[in-house]
């Protein structure tokens, strides 16, 4: 908001297909319902509908990313609402929509945002579970994306990450909702981890683009920010856990492709003014609703440094529409339609067993919470913010360099003078 001035977006709105209900599907077009669950957004063709099924059941007590079970209406309705596969349109392997007599999908992601992968599906005693599932993209932060792919590093069992003796407190919590906490403290500081090789590429792209010094030494800092957050999570990670956690190596390869301005200003959009937005203004619901003091404190700040990363990304937006003019324009505005779509998709099931008192108190949201979070921020926040920097008149381009220039590096500095006035 502060980036684009707040009389820029003043009772503008951008009809994104969001419902009042949480968890309504976005749509497009005009006309239609929305998926199995719920009615569609203000389109033609629902989108990710509301909660279907019976509704899925958490994981048994006890374990870090080990079991996690679904109602197969659930698995099934989630797997066709996000392929992973090439294809599209289905669950990896299943060719679409048919869902097999007695057989769970082999692997989904799970909205809103789809930001969980569960694979290895196997049937038992009616439900769907699933062994090995981790974080991926969208309102949960920024990703590492490779081809498309969010990357994440393994866990491991050491202690210089975490930044005291977090492990050995004792915590007057029941075992459900202790494993709760561990395992949604850890999927945060997995995605935190990963947001520091994000933000080092940025910064390289930053460089590749020619942009201006004040967006590469904002990306400089958000790379630390991401670090400190990153060991605030596997400390309140490991605190529930009762043992040390922290990342293990990291794949980066194939990551560096040669960014174009189009390209690198839609990933901003997508991870930045759309999921750090989301991710600052959910930070802040959790913080007010946490008690916990140490949660308390790493919120604070993951809260604050969400806000800033969110500004970077806005300002680099709207410095790439200006140089880039009507195609990174294009591109830009594809790039919000899409994000804001996922951002309004269905909530995924309440974990069960918890206890909610307790899971607020030490900084978690329910999913209907975070579901109408991302509602209010894409509806007052983002939506109004990206109307208004697509409504923007493109600036004149800077004039040619002049021929004859009393050094080589007069033109240079012209060009970056013009850019840097641009942030």
């Amino acid at each position: 908001m502060r980036i684009l001035g707040a009389g820029m977006f003043a009772g503008l709105s951008l009809a994104v297909g969001c419902q009042d209900d949480p968890r309504g599907g976005a749509g497009t077009g005009t006309g239609g319902t929305g998926g199995a669950g719920g009615q569609g957004g203000a389109g033609g063709q629902g989108g990710a509908g509301g909660q279907g099924g019976a509704g899925g059941q958490g994981g048994a007590g006890g374990g870090l990313h080990e079991r996690r079970c679904f109602s197969p209406e659930d698995a099934w309705e989630y797997a066709n609402q996000g392929s992973t596969s090439e294809g599209g349109g289905g669950a990896a392997g299943t060719g679409g929509k048919d869902r097999p007599a007695e057989v769970c999908p082999s692997e989904f992601r799970q909205p809103p945002e789809f930001c969980m992968h569960y694979e290895n599906g196997r049937l038992e005693d009616g439900q769907c579970c699933y062994d090995n599932f981790d974080t991926g993209v969208g309102g949960c932060g920024r990703p590492f994306l490779v081809g498309g792919e969010p990357r994440l590093a393994d866990v491991e069992a050491r202690a210089d990450w975490v930044l005291d003796a977090a492990a050995d407190e004792p915590l007057a919590l029941d075992p459900t909702t202790r494993a709760a906490l561990a395992e949604a403290w850890l999927a945060d500081a997995r995605l935190e981890h990963a947001s520091i090789a994000s933000f080092a590429r940025f910064a390289l792209d930053l460089l590749a683009l020619g942009a201006p010094p004040a967006l590469i030494e904002a990306a400089q800092r958000a790379l630390a920010d991401e670090l400190q957050h990153a060991r605030d999570c596997f400390t309140l990670a490991s605190r529930y856990a009762g043992r040390s956690l922290g990342a293990g190596a990291l794949a980066t390869g194939g990551a560096l492709d040669a960014p174009t301005l189009a390209s690198a200003a839609a990933s901003a959009v997508r991870e930045g003014c759309v999921g750090e937005t989301l991710a600052a203004l959910q930070a802040g619901e959790q913080r007010s609703r946490a008690r916990d003091p140490e949660v308390r404190r790493a919120l604070d700040r993951i809260a604050a440094d969400e806000a800033a990363h969110a500004e970077l990304a806005w300002a680099f937006v709207r410095w790439a529409v200006a140089r880039g003019g009507e195609p990174v324009r294009e591109a830009v505005a594809r790039a919000f339609a899409e994000a804001l779509a996922v951002a309004c998709a269905a909530r995924g099931p309440e974990r069960a067993g918890v206890d909610a008192v307790a899971w607020r108190d030490h900084g978690r949201l329910t999913e209907a919470e975070r579901a109408r979070c991302h509602l209010d921020a894409v509806r007052e926040v983002i939506a109004p913010c990206a109307q208004a920097l697509l409504s923007t008149p493109p600036a004149p381009p800077a004039p040619p360099a002049p021929l004859h220039v009393a050094s080589g590096h007069s033109a240079a500095l012209g060009t970056a003078s013009s850019a840097g006035a641009l942030v």
